[in-house]
């Protein structure tokens, strides 16, 4: 026996509303279970993926820094190189140092009488090209002069020092001249060698 709408109106009133009630809450059930269900998978999937993306923007953020402050430090480190090796060329350059000591010891009142070069010592990192110098003046203008060496941009090392007493010699006229016989020893960098780039 089917049930019709109208006698629907002959049942007492909290049967209707239990009925209404009952029928609404399964169309809610329907909607939520096919409609709002997949939806709200599909936002709980996407908030999962705005997440990870937020987790690798500032991942990528973090790195960016870290990349900006190496880029600073590679600058910083290349100018110390470049004004390191204006101490420690990549060149001999035995002209230059040449001129650069004669110049150095006439304006601390010395006259080098001779200049031997030495044999080249390898090693690893540089090259050491040693000098045998002979210079004459008194006690005072080598210590002067050992002094200008010091303070030059070169490096140059002044070893296996050698006084000898002389007498005073004409035109420079010193009251007490001594001979000092040492080895000035500059250095070569040795520039590193790229790599060869894998196949």
């Amino acid at each position: 026996m089917a049930l019709e709408f109208k006698d629907l109106g002959k049942l007492k009133w909290y049967y209707q509303a239990l009925l209404v009630a009952a029928i609404c809450g399964g169309a809610l059930a329907a909607v939520w279970y096919y409609y709002l269900t997949p939806i709200q998978v599909t936002i709980e999937q996407d908030t999962q993926k705005v997440n990870e993306l937020r987790a690798l923007v500032a991942k990528s953020e973090a790195r960016q820094k870290e990349l900006a402050l190496m880029k600073q430090q590679l600058v910083e480190l290349q100018a110390q190189l470049d004004a390191q090796k204006k101490r420690l060329p990549l060149e001999r350059e035995t002209d230059q140092i040449f001129r650069s000591v004669q110049a150095q010891a006439e304006l601390s009142g010395l006259r080098v009488s001779r200049v031997t070069p030495r044999p080249v010592n390898p090693t690893e990192v540089y090259d050491e090209v040693p000098y045998e110098l002979e210079v004459v003046g008194t006690y005072h203008n080598v210590g002067t002069f050992l002094d200008r060496i010091r303070q030059m941009d070169r490096i140059v090392n002044i070893g296996g020092m050698q006084f000898q007493s002389r007498a005073s010699e004409g035109d420079l006229a010193f009251t007490s001249s001594v001979g000092a016989r040492y080895t000035a020893t500059t250095f070569v960098y040795k520039e590193e060698q790229p790599a060869p780039a894998a196949k």
